[in-house]
């Protein structure tokens, strides 16, 4: 899965880095709102039942074909309403007929994508990975070849949705022709008890998946009426670059999660030491990214989008900085939900999205896409305050004071090594960076020998086929 989720980030930015360059910065401007509105839509199809389906079969193995029942006659409610919504909406904007063409079909890729994220629940609760894993890679392969193939060929941002949409439709129908033929035979079923249970312990859930939602695409479609299709364009070509690095966080707590899971309920000592050692690898990873990024923003920029969008560089070397948040925010939330606190993570994300927006609104009329960017760190700044007390004052208190001098100097020295190498040579400053800060590490004594079993120990479990 772990291998899975690097592949689909990597053909997913792969995919932008070819959109940006080829679409130009207006027309990708136009698809990456259409993106980022249909984004918004996606929890509506999901009803927050995913994961509580995925928890649910796990425990009860023969409970499966009547949870998927109740759980697909509750989707193709939620897909119908997802569409009128989406239609609706969609027509209220205002958008010429191109772009709107774009959003529908964008749409009905975002509700096969959610069917197919329904149906593969089955494979994560009962660890055949290896369906989940085909479907991953199947469906990207199709969509980036495809979707590279058209913008070769001229054919503009329609064509373009279609591919995003076929690549989707065919991942669905292998996911539900493997959970249909390998696990249980799908059928609509209505039990009124089942499904009102699934809808009213989703809830969280969905609340959790709403609020992050509303904060990754939020300020794109803002910017999409406040500014302008070429500053969306410059936006998310920071901001895609920016959350393909988000493979790191994610999948190291696909691995570490389980295990919090089942040490908060057995020993709270190794549950404190599996959460300080996460956090310290998130927090050295994070912030040494963001220092590099920070430094050869414009260069990146211009590297993988091409000098029309140069202007994207100020808005990534502000992004990089909420990554670097995030990258020790996600341990939090994490440690909360293992802890049985997912209600207060849902309720500070949610407020945390609530924030997002009004930030938006105030800074994007004053500083375009720099506002934007802003009130993202903003958010995730508020998102980890509010962890890190709650945490503190219920779980443990996070080693941020006692590691933070580390970090800095570890940093502090990189950015410094950069400055006075970069005006050498660029791809020299750029490779010697990296080995400089990982030497930093190690003369700062930042992790002892023992962590350092701990993170081999995680990389051959992320290697481990489930069985």
């Amino acid at each position: 899965m772990l291998t899975a989720e690097i592949f689909e980030r990597f053909t997913r930015f792969l995919l932008v880095v070819f959109s940006a360059r080829l679409l130009g910065d207006v027309e990708y401007g136009k698809f990456a709102f259409a993106l980022a509105f249909t984004g918004l839509f996606f929890i509506l199809a999901d009803g927050g039942i995913h994961q509580l389906l995925m928890r649910e079969i796990a425990r009860s193995p023969e409970s499966m074909k009547k949870l998927i029942g109740n759980g697909l006659f509750l989707k193709l409610l939620l897909a119908a309403f997802t569409t009128i919504c989406i239609y609706v909406i969609g027509q209220l904007t205002g958008k010429p007929l191109e772009v709107l063409t774009t959003v529908y079909l964008i749409g009905a890729s975002e509700i096969a994508a959610s069917f197919a994220d329904f149906f593969a629940t089955v494979f994560r609760a009962t660890l055949k990975m290896k369906y989940d894993v085909a479907g991953i890679i199947f469906s990207r392969v199709v969509n980036t070849a495809l979707g590279i193939a058209v913008l070769i060929m001229g054919m503009g941002i329609v064509v373009l949705a279609w591919v995003y949409l076929i690549s989707q439709v065919l991942k669905c129908v292998y996911a539900a022709l493997m959970v249909h033929t390998k696990f249980a035979k799908i059928t609509v079923q209505y039990d009124p008890p089942v499904a009102k249970s699934l809808v009213k312990r989703g809830l969280v859930f969905w609340t959790l998946s709403l609020s992050t939602i509303t904060y990754t695409y939020g300020d794109s479609i803002l910017l999409s009426f406040m500014a302008s299709d070429q500053v969306v364009g410059w936006y998310n070509a920071a901001y895609r670059l920016v959350f393909a690095m988000m493979f790191i966080p994610m999948g190291t707590m696909k691995v570490i999660f389980p295990a919090l899971s089942a040490y908060y309920d057995e020993s709270k000592e190794d549950f404190a030491r599996l959460f300080e050692r996460t956090f310290k690898v998130m927090f050295i990873a994070g912030f040494s990214l963001a220092t590099l990024f920070f430094v050869f923003a414009e260069d990146i920029i211009v590297t993988l989008y091409g000098p029309e969008y140069r202007n994207a560089a100020g808005a990534l070397r502000i992004l990089v900085w909420s990554t670097a948040v995030i990258f020790i925010g996600i341990v939090m939330t994490h440690v909360t939900r293992a802890a049985h606190c997912e209600k207060f993570t849902a309720k500070v994300i949610a407020s945390s999205a609530v924030l997002n927006i009004l930030l938006n609104f105030i800074l994007i009329p004053h500083y375009s896409f720099y506002g934007a960017a802003v009130a993202t760190l903003a958010s995730e700044l508020f998102t980890f305050l509010f962890h890190f007390r709650y945490v503190t004052k219920n779980l443990m208190a996070p080693p941020f004071f006692r590691l933070a001098p580390k970090v800095i100097l570890i940093n502090a020295v990189t950015c410094v090594y950069v400055l006075v190498t970069v005006q050498v040579n660029l791809l020299f400053a750029a490779i010697t960076s990296v080995l400089i800060n990982l030497l930093m590490i190690w003369v700062v004594g930042y992790f002892t020998k023992k962590e350092f079993a701990f993170m081999l120990s995680v990389l051959r479990l992320s290697r481990t086929p489930a069985t």
